[in-house]
């Protein structure tokens, strides 16, 4: 008699399970872009992806793409009010790097803001503290970048990413911002590499990191 009670139960719990999965699936509509297959690829159309930029960094400075000569980029667009793909990505870029040792020294992971109305210097410095969190001999330095709503739109458009502030129907700085989410790798003299794309492992993007940053 107990075994014939526990199927129902377990039919019952299965349909709960079903139905708070599409209840989810209904109600978390956030307008965000949608994450692709985790992969690194280079691009078919990388040719002229890139190029100069004149932007404010997270301590005031202003900081052009030529400070970074010398030095792999590893360039993300995002925003510090990003709900969870930009702090994810951001914890695999931390943790990628973290996991090359010292090799980490010759990339810089630069976030460049596309909310420059919210993120401003002081809130990108809060912001990547987090990811940054280690003693000041291990640090990864990462370097956050804003600026005039100009300025972010062209260096945007040098590589090729779309964004958009969602500000109809949103009250004050309540507002979601669509925006590409691949990671560029840049070469030492700010040439495409190759992107990583949202999904993408710690371990995997540090396995390729070894084999595309070679010492110059």
């Amino acid at each position: 008699m107990k075994r014939d009670l526990a199927i129902p139960a377990l039919l019952i719990f299965s349909a709960v399970v079903v139905a708070g999965g599409a209840l989810w699936r209904l109600t978390d509509q956030r307008p965000q872009s949608a994450p692709s297959p985790p992969s690194t690829a280079v691009a078919q159309d990388s040719d002229g992806l890139g190029g100069p930029f004149s932007l404010i960094d997270q301590n005031g400075m202003r900081r052009s793409d030529m400070d970074f000569r010398g030095k792999y980029m590893l360039v993300f667009f995002g925003y510090t009010f990003c709900p969870d793909l930009c702090p994810t990505t951001l914890a695999v870029e931390a943790e990628a790097l973290d996991q090359i040792g010292a090799s980490a020294s010759r990339i810089t992971p630069i976030f460049i803001s596309v909310d420059p109305m919210r993120d401003t210097p002081e809130k990108l410095k809060a912001y990547l503290a987090a990811f940054d969190a280690k003693p000041p001999s291990a640090r990864l330095n990462f370097v956050g970048l804003t600026g005039s709503d100009e300025d972010i739109a062209k260096v945007a458009a040098s590589y090729r990413v779309y964004y958009k502030a969602h500000l109809d129907g949103f009250h004050g700085t309540d507002y979601a911002v669509d925006h590409t989410s691949n990671v560029y790798l840049m070469s030492p003299e700010g040439k495409f590499i190759a992107y990583y794309s949202p999904g993408i492992l710690p371990d995997e993007m540090a396995a390729d990191l070894k084999r595309k940053t070679p010492p110059r």
